[in-house]
């Protein structure tokens, strides 16, 4: 269908869900009946054929700082869960062309997607500082130029030091960075050889950090490109003999190994494999190869501009398939903010990082470069008991108080409707519906005193909540 065709409230609430954390009545009805093109053009923040404007910038707040890093990692955690939270969905497109983008919910969706794609871990790179700036990072550069925003994420700071280049020198190669840029970042397993491998180490080599300041007795990780660390030589690099360099210092006398990812030989793949994650990451995980082709296509079309990237997955009519609609299990940061955004219960009073952690997602400490898994590796038994516990927390919290309330004195099916309501469920199924119905007529007969309570906690943990 083309990007003209008329969004119904369904097809409304689907695009918040995904490219937010779920609309409101108003958010939705505001999206429903204008056309495809302009509800994403409303989340998306700009028109197609304006320029891109930068993302937004948050800043770097005074407690962020490196000294008790422990617990600043988990202000970190709730101060980005409460964001995406709290952020209203845009019911309008914009007219006018901005050159900073708004606080978009999308920017934070973008910002996660990077953040998994290029995963770098708090425990290995031990600065929160830099991990902070790497999100702001991601934040600005979200919709951006993949090249750029390839070659900033590699030498930053926080990569520097997870995968090692920090210590990558012509007397001393270390080929964990050289590696994951093709194997994880760009064109993919398949794609490369272990000589490519070899060659692209050595073009990084001397792309290392400032390292021991013997005056303020600490390990600098400030980028600095040492020459002195470099080879210089020739490299053969996908079946090209250059003087190849991580990123090229004199472009008349250097090829810039990043530049051929994004723009070279290896452009289809890298296309390919962006293209693939992003698809998979706002619409389904069944993705049609053909699906993926045509969106890689429209990718390199746009100059490998993410924001055509993600126009062409939001307007895709693979994203508004009713197969498409509910076909994504929420991972635990999405379960977290979406019980946040229903309750208004801020992530402070969940002590956060402790309850995700349980669940198997602690931002900012991915479990390994590749990422966090994606799917039904959220239903395991481990996830699920770590999301029973956090909406047991619901029972009692203060920040319910005043929520399903009164549920004892009406009747069992309008109770169930509360609870549904409460939650955001429009339809649920009719297994989960006569399960709340008998859980309900149980409690009213037994234990009438715990009806709201566990109407709290259970309206969380219901199938239909688990998915978006």
């Amino acid at each position: 269908m083309p990007a003209n065709s008329v969004v119904s409230r369904a097809d409304a609430a689907h695009l918040l869900r995904r490219t937010g954390f779920g609309g409101s009545n108003g958010e939705i009805a505001a999206l429903t009946g204008n056309t495809r093109a302009d509800c994403v053009a409303a989340v998306m923040g700009f028109q197609d054929g304006h320029a891109v404007p930068q993302g937004p910038d948050v800043g770097i707040p005074g407690w962020v700082v490196n000294e008790e890093q422990w617990e600043v990692h988990g202000q970190v955690v709730e101060w980005w869960a409460d964001r995406m939270a709290s952020l209203p969905n845009p019911t309008a497109a914009p007219t006018s062309e901005p050159t900073l983008a708004g606080n978009l919910p999308i920017y934070e969706r973008l910002a996660f997607f990077w953040h998994d794609h290029f995963a770098c871990s708090q425990e290995k790179v031990g600065d929160i500082a830099a991990m902070w700036d790497q999100l702001r990072l991601f934040r600005r550069m979200a919709m951006g130029n993949f090249a750029e925003l390839t070659r900033a994420v590699s030498i930053h700071p926080a990569m520097l030091v997870a995968l090692d280049n920090q210590h990558n020198t012509y007397s001393t190669p270390q080929e964990n960075f050289g590696r994951e840029l093709m194997e994880l970042y760009t064109c993919g397993v398949g794609h490369f050889t272990e000589t490519d491998v070899v060659a692209m180490t050595q073009a990084w080599t001397g792309h290392n950090t400032v390292g021991w300041n013997d005056v303020e007795q600490f390990w600098d990780i400030t980028y600095q490109y040492k020459g002195g660390q470099h080879d210089h030589g020739s490299k053969t690099l996908f079946g090209i003999s250059a003087n190849w360099n991580g990123v090229a210092q004199n472009e008349l006398l250097e090829r810039d190994t990043i530049e051929e990812l994004v723009y070279g030989v290896r452009q289809e793949q890298t296309a390919e494999r962006i293209a693939g994650l992003m698809f998979k990451y706002f619409a389904n995980l069944q993705a049609s190869p053909v699906t993926i082709a045509n969106i890689a296509d429209e990718f390199v079309a746009g100059g490998m501009e993410i924001s055509a990237l993600v126009r062409a997955v939001l307007l895709h009519d693979d994203f508004w398939a009713e197969s498409s609609h509910w076909a994504q299990v929420k991972n635990p940061m999405d379960f977290v903010v979406s019980v946040m955004k229903r309750t208004g219960i801020s992530a402070g009073e969940f002590e956060l990082r402790w309850r995700m952690q349980s669940m198997g997602m602690v931002p900012l400490d991915p479990p390994s470069v590749a990422g966090w898994g994606k799917g039904m590796a959220w239903l395991s038994t481990a996830s699920a008991w770590g999301r029973g516990r956090f909406a047991s927390n619901l029972r009692w919290n203060s920040g319910m108080d005043g929520h399903l309330e009164d549920l004892d004195s009406m009747s069992r099916d309008a109770a169930v409707d509360e609870i549904l309501a409460f939650y955001g469920i429009e339809t649920a199924s009719t297994p989960t519906r006569e399960g709340l119905l008998d859980w309900f007529d149980s409690a009213l007969a037994g234990h009438s005193w715990s009806i709201t309570p566990q109407a709290r906690m259970l309206g969380a943990l219901v199938p239909e909540f688990q998915v978006y």
